[in-house]
C-alpha cells in the first residue's frame, strides 16, 4: 500500500474535481484519517496548488461539530494532500436516492448544516458548493465536507484567484448571483441549502435540464414547481422557509444562517419514538454563541430551576453536569445538592471542555447530543488529557440501546437513560 508522508493509504473512498479522498491509517498516531490528495498535473499548476492550500487554510480556521476538522497539510514529492477528520456516514445524496426524507430529518440535517455555515460565515468564510455530496450523515453527528471552492470573504481573500465574471460551484445549486458569476455572500449559502432541502422533502432537484447552462438559465429566469406540491403533506411554516430561502434576490432571504436556524428549529414537532429510531442525531433548540459565563440557551420552568450550586470547601468532592437539557440538568444537580456535593454546569460541550481544564471533578455527567461539541468530542477531550485521578464519567443518553467503543469504556464508568431515573443518580453518587 502507498505511503504518503506518516499516512498509509487502505482504501479510495471518493474523487471529485478537487482530487482523490483516500481511507489512511496516521502511523505516528494510529489513527484512521480521510487524506485528500491533489491530482499530479494539478499540484504542477501554481494557480491549483494555491487553491488547494487556500481550502485547508479556510478549513483550519473553523473548529465546529459540524464541519470535518483539518489535521495537517503536506507535500511529498509531487503530491499535496489535506489529512482531515474521517467521518463514518453516508453521504446526504445516497439517502435521498432511497426516497424523500420525512419533514422531521429534513429539517434535523438543515440545522446542522445552517450550524456549521453560521460557524464558517462568522470567520468570513462561505462555501459556495452546499449539496448533498458535500453532507455526510451519521447517527452520532452531520458533517459539512469540501471547502475546496471556498471564498473568504475578509480581507485576507486574494482577489486573483476568483476573478469576475467566474462561475464556481455545483450547477443545479448555485445561487441566482452565482449562477450570474457576481459577488456572493452567505446568502449564496442558504439559497444552497434551501435547494438542498427541497430536495430531501420531495426526493427532486427543483432545477433540472439537459445542460448545465439551461440549469444555470433556470435559477436565474424561472420559479421552481411549489414545494407544498413537490411534497406533499409538509407543513405551511416547512413551505414557508424553504420558498423564502430560495428566493431570487438575496434581500429577500434569510439574512443569516442563525435566523434560518431558529425558524427551522420552530417548525420541527419531534416525536420521541420516532427519533429514537431516525438515522439523523437531534438538534439542540438554539445555537450557543460563546460568550462569558454559563448563560443558560433555554430556562427551566420556575418550579423546576436548577438548585443552586453548592460552595465547594477545600477538598470536597465536585462534579460538572454537561447537558443542554436543563430538566436533565435539574435532576441530577437535585441529587448532588441532597449530598451536598459541589457542581458546575455547562450546556454545550465547549464549555464542558473549558470547565473540564480549569477543575477538578469526581463525577462528570455528559450528554451525548450537545451542541458546539457533543458528547462524544468531550469524552475525546477526557481520553487526551486523562486526568489523575480519572473522574467517574457518566454517559447521558436517550438511545436505549447505545453502545461504547472499547476507547469509550475506558473513560466511561456507566450509562444515565433518559427520562432520568433519580435513583439511577442516587446509586451513582453514593456507591
Amino acid at each position: 500500500m502507498e505511503q504518503l508522508g506518516n499516512y498509509r493509504l487502505i482504501e479510495r473512498i471518493g474523487a471529485g474535481g478537487m482530487g482523490e479522498v483516500w481511507r489512511a491509517e496516521d502511523t505516528k498516531l494510529l489513527r484512521h484519517v480521510a487524506i485528500k490528495i491533489l491530482p499530479p498535473q494539478l499540484a504542477l499548476d501554481a494557480e491549483w496548488k494555491e487553491r488547494f492550500l487556500r481550502e485547508a487554510r479556510a478549513i483550519a480556521q473553523l473548529n465546529h461539530p459540524n464541519i470535518a476538522t483539518i489535521y495537517s497539510i503536506d507535500q511529498q514529492d509531487d503530491s499535496l494532500f489535506i489529512a482531515m477528520e474521517l467521518i463514518e456516514g453516508e453521504p446526504l445524496s445516497h439517502m435521498i436516492a432511497q426516497g424523500p426524507l420525512t419533514p422531521a430529518d429534513a429539517v434535523r440535517v438543515a440545522v446542522h448544516v445552517a450550524d456549521g455555515l453560521a460557524e464558517a460565515h462568522e470567520k468570513g468564510i462561505i462555501h459556495r458548493d452546499i449539496k448533498p455530496d458535500n453532507i455526510l450523515v451519521s447517527k452520532k453527528v452531520v458533517k459539512i465536507l469540501d471547502f475546496g471552492i471556498a471564498k473568504q470573504i475578509g480581507g485576507t481573500a486574494d482577489p486573483g484567484l476568483t476573478q469576475g465574471g467566474m462561475v464556481m460551484g455545483t450547477p443545479h445549486y448555485m445561487s441566482p448571483e452565482q449562477a450570474l458569476g457576481r459577488a456572493v455572500d452567505a446568502r449564496t449559502d442558504i439559497f444552497s441549502l434551501g435547494v438542498v432541502l427541497y430536495e430531501m422533502l420531495s426526493g427532486q432537484k427543483p432545477f433540472t435540464a439537459d445542460a448545465a447552462t439551461q440549469v444555470l438559465l433556470q435559477i436565474v429566469m424561472n420559479e421552481p414547481r411549489d414545494i407544498a406540491k413537490a411534497a406533499s403533506g409538509i407543513t405551511r411554516p416547512l413551505a414557508m422557509i424553504v420558498r423564502r430561502c430560495m428566493q431570487k434576490h438575496a434581500d429577500d432571504r434569510f439574512q443569516s444562517c442563525d435566523a434560518l436556524r431558529t425558524a427551522l428549529s420552530a417548525s420541527l414537532k419531534d416525536d420521541p419514538s420516532r427519533v429514537r429510531h431516525s438515522q439523523v442525531p437531534t438538534i439542540s433548540r438554539e445555537r450557543v454563541t460563546p460568550g462569558p459565563g454559563f448563560r443558560p440557551a433555554t430556562r427551566p420552568p420556575e418550579a423546576m430551576k436548577t438548585p443552586a450550586a453548592v460552595p465547594q470547601a477545600s477538598g470536597q468532592r465536585r462534579a460538572l453536569v454537561a447537558d443542554d437539557d436543563p430538566a436533565a440538568r435539574y435532576l441530577v444537580a437535585s441529587v448532588l445538592q441532597r449530598h451536598h456535593i459541589a457542581y458546575d454546569e455547562a450546556e454545550n460541550g465547549a464549555d464542558a471542555v473549558k470547565l473540564l481544564k480549569a477543575n477538578e471533578y469526581a463525577f462528570v455527567f455528559i450528554d451525548l447530543l450537545m451542541p458546539r461539541i457533543d458528547g462524544w468530542g468531550v469524552l475525546d477531550f477526557l481520553r487526551s488529557r486523562r486526568p489523575q485521578p480519572l473522574p467517574r464519567t457518566i454517559v447521558i443518553t436517550g438511545v436505549l440501546n447505545q453502545k461504547l467503543s472499547t476507547a469509550d469504556q475506558d473513560v466511561v464508568s456507566g450509562l444515565l437513560f433518559k427520562p432520568i431515573d433519580i435513583g439511577q443518580v442516587e446509586k451513582i453518587v453514593t456507591t
